[in-house]
């Protein structure tokens, strides 16, 4: 067994050593006061493709299931945003 001791809550942790191997070996704090993955970080996520604004439109069935069928494995807004790029560049 071997004591991590936490340099930002001073928690005295006993644990064996595979456990201290794999996720206490090398860093100074517990895992409840490391930072978790995610938050905001520059340049992190998906780059923008411009404004979102949403919308409902009211189609025919018919259309509807055209579209459906159309679109195959895209997302539904994937698919419009091609049709309408396709009609403006």
């Amino acid at each position: 067994m071997k004591t991590f001791i936490c340099q930002s809550c001073n928690k005295h942790l006993e644990i064996n050593n595979r456990v201290y191997e794999k996720a206490y070996k090398g860093f100074e704090d517990c895992l409840d006061c490391r930072a978790s993955h995610g938050g905001k970080r520059d340049g992190a996520g998906r780059p923008s493709l411009g404004t979102t604004k949403k919308v409902s439109i009211t189609l025919p069935d018919e259309v509807w299931e055209r579209i459906d069928d159309s679109k195959k494995e895209q997302s539904m807004s994937a698919f419009l945003r091609e049709l309408i790029m396709e009609n403006f560049e």
